[in-house]
């Protein structure tokens, strides 16, 4: 199983963070999350999708890849 980390800027844009940073809220307006126990061969791009649209609770970085695409379905 694979993690990713994303990135969320404060205008809406998902894109992918660095695999070293650190979740939570950046010194800007970005938010990083970690989307945990992708299956393998699943993309960054269709984690993000997955993710897209979501709107996470406050003070929760971290999402399991199962639980977002049953949300999404």
């Amino acid at each position: 199983m694979a993690s990713y980390m994303i990135k969320v800027a404060g205008e809406g844009l998902i894109t992918k963070a660095h695999r070293t940073a650190d979740v939570g809220p950046t010194s800007g307006s970005s938010v990083v999350y970690e989307i945990q126990n992708v299956p393998e061969g699943v993309t960054i791009e269709e984690a993000i999708e997955v993710f897209r649209g979501y709107q996470p609770p406050d003070k929760t970085y971290e999402f399991d890849y199962a639980a977002l695409k049953s949300r999404a379905s």
